[in-house]
C-alpha cells in the first residue's frame, strides 16, 4: 500500500495490542481495493461482451446466445470476487485470521489480476471481431478456461480464510 500515514495512523502502529490489528486492517484494505479494482475490469469485459452479442445477433443467433452465456459467467465470478470474504473473523470463531492468511489471500488477489486482464482483452477481440461476423471459438474457450481458472483461484482463497 502507498498511503501516507498521518501520525496518529503511525502512531497506532506502534501501540500494543493495537498495531496487530492495524496491520490486519490495512491489509484487508489492499484487498479490498485489489478487488474492486478487478470487478470494473470484470465489469467492462461483460459489457464487451455483451455488445458483441447483440451486434452478432443479427448474423448468428446461437453464437450469440454462446456469447451471452459467457457473459453470464463473467458476471457471476464477478459477483464473486466482489462479495467475497475479506477476512474477518469474530473473536469467538473457532478459526483465527492472522497477517499470515491475510498474506496469503491477498497473493491469491494478485493472481488473479493477469487473469482478469486476459478476460479482458479477449472479451475486446470478441467484440472488435463481431461486426464482421468472424469470432474465433478458441477466443470463447480460452475465456471459459480463465473462468475456471478465477474460480480456483477463488476456492484457494476460500480455504485460505477457512483454515483448510
Amino acid at each position: 500500500m502507498s498511503k501516507k500515514f498521518t501520525w496518529l495512523e503511525k502512531l497506532e502502529l506502534y501501540v500494543p495490542g493495537f498495531s496487530g490489528y492495524k496491520k490486519r486492517e490495512l491489509i484487508r484494505e489492499d484487498d479490498r481495493l485489489l478487488r474492486n479494482y478487478l470487478v470494473k475490469l470484470l465489469t467492462d469485459a461483460k459489457n464487451y461482451l455483451e455488445d458483441a452479442a447483440s451486434i452478432i445477433s443479427e448474423f448468428d443467433f446461437t453464437l450469440a446466445r454462446k456469447i451471452n452465456v459467457l457473459a453470464s459467467n463473467v458476471r457471476l465470478i464477478c459477483d464473486k470476487l466482489k462479495f467475497a470474504e475479506s477476512g474477518y473473523a469474530p473473536h469467538y470463531n473457532i478459526v483465527k485470521v492472522d497477517i499470515l492468511d491475510l498474506e496469503r489471500m491477498k497473493s491469491c488477489d494478485e493472481e488473479l489480476v493477469s487473469i482478469v486482464n486476459d478476460i479482458l482483452d479477449l472479451s475486446k477481440s470478441i467484440r472488435d471481431s463481431a461486426s464482421t461476423s468472424t469470432i474465433k471459438s478458441e477466443l470463447i474457450s480460452k475465456i471459459n478456461d480463465n473462468i475456471a481458472k478465477v474460480n480456483d483461484v477463488l476456492d484457494k482463497r476460500f480455504k485460505i480464510l477457512r483454515g483448510m
